[in-house]
């Protein structure tokens, strides 16, 4: 990768990392039993745009930061791990590949089911006292998840979509 290349690709990854904090962060929509928020677009524009480890460290590094600038309570990596896992799906289903609706619905459901098994799985791990177990969460965050899927669908191939139309590319 030429050096002007390489430097595109560090600075629209760090550019990325910031928007996951602030969409992730300080954009948020309360929403039946959790917190909607539009984090989740930066990683998948990651994905499609920068590849998967870009992606990886966009919502990596966006949960951690998030996390110790915004906090919510102690830190806990759980949740950085699901990030980094949902920016792998996203870099795999669709960097260098053409953009359909069909893949970002992929990417978009699978993405929402790591976030809502293991997120859940987190939650029932922190707050084990409470006497809601796993399935029990699971269940809980189960009608969220149907709505906020099909809204990331449409903003994230809306946002693809666009940044397709405008040839952003690192060529």
């Amino acid at each position: 990768m030429p050096k002007k290349s390489r430097i595109l690709f560090i600075a629209l990854t760090a550019m990325l990392v910031a928007l996951q904090v602030i969409l992730g962060n300080l954009l948020q929509v309360p929403f039946l039993d959790k917190q909607y928020n539009f984090g989740f677009q930066p990683i998948l524009i990651a994905g499609w745009l920068l590849g998967a480890p870009a992606a990886m460290l966009v919502g990596g590094l966006g949960d951690f930061i998030g996390a110790h600038l915004f906090p919510q309570g102690a830190y806990f990596p759980g949740f950085t791990l699901t990030n980094v896992l949902v920016g792998l799906v996203c870099g795999l289903i669709l960097h260098k590949r053409r953009l359909t609706l069909w893949r970002v619905i992929v990417a978009v459901v699978v993405s929402m089911l790591i976030n809502w098994l293991l997120n859940s799985l987190w939650l029932s791990i922190l707050y084990s006292a409470n006497g809601r177990g796993y399935f029990g969460w699971v269940a809980l965050r189960g009608p969220s998840y149907l709505v906020e899927a099909p809204a990331n669908i449409i903003l994230g191939f809306l946002l693809l979509k666009g940044l397709d139309k405008a040839k952003i590319s690192l060529k």
